[in-house]
């Protein structure tokens, strides 16, 4: 009975530590824009799989810092992508529909597919914000 119950309690911690998923940042690169067109960019990058079966979309999130006068276009014709806001910053979307955008802290900006997008930072300021990329 003894061996039983030490079993029973092996199992069961044995069990929650194989159960534990592997938690860690998503945040997987930093990006620094400047206005002469020039990009650094530092951090893990991730290689496309084609696999066929794993059809779910994938997501990268980048940080992105837009220095004043700096531009970023979209990455991909074929992802979706949110810009959440660290900080206040004014930019200005440079293809149709030419919209001003106005990120604030914690801001969510959802940014289609269908609606390509350039933005240029018109601010006196540098602008932070995360971009997450949701890649179909």
């Amino acid at each position: 009975m003894r061996r039983m119950l030490v079993l029973a309690l092996v199992t069961a911690l044995w069990g929650t530590a194989i159960g534990t998923a592997q938690v860690s940042s998503s945040a997987n690169t930093g990006c620094t824009v400047n206005a002469a067109g020039g990009m650094a960019c530092n951090g893990i990058a991730v290689l496309e799989t084609n696999d066929e079966k794993n059809k779910t979309p994938r997501l990268s999130v980048t940080h992105f810092v837009l220095e004043p006068g700096a531009a970023l276009d979209q990455p991909s014709s074929s992802s979706d992508c949110l810009i959440m806001g660290i900080n206040a910053g004014d930019l200005l979307n440079e293809r149709w529909p030419f919209l001003h955008v106005s990120l604030e802290r914690d801001s969510v900006i959802l940014m289609p597919r269908e609606k390509p997008f350039r933005l240029r930072n018109k601010g006196s300021g540098n602008v932070e914000f995360r971009m997450i990329e949701i890649r179909r």
